[in-house]
């Protein structure tokens, strides 16, 4: 099996996208100067980052699923 993008290439993007997701959670606290606004939207850019990482890892796991079934038949 080579490299297959709707299984290594969603994988490899979700990983991207969960690394920067990590750096900017591990880097989020407050600071004087810090407003609630900005801080809140921050969190919410973050938790969506750890969304769209997980959509891509599940969209990679289900067609490595279909590939799988495919290759059976």
């Amino acid at each position: 099996m080579g490299f297959d993008f709707h299984v290594h290439g969603l994988w490899i993007i979700g990983a991207l996208f969960f690394f920067v997701a990590g750096i900017m959670a591990g880097n989020l606290h407050w600071v004087e100067g810090t407003t609630e606004w900005s801080f809140g939207v921050s969190a919410v850019l973050i938790f969506l980052l750890f969304l769209v990482a997980a959509m891509f890892w599940i969209s990679a796991a289900v067609n490595a699923r279909h590939e799988e079934y495919a290759s059976r038949r």
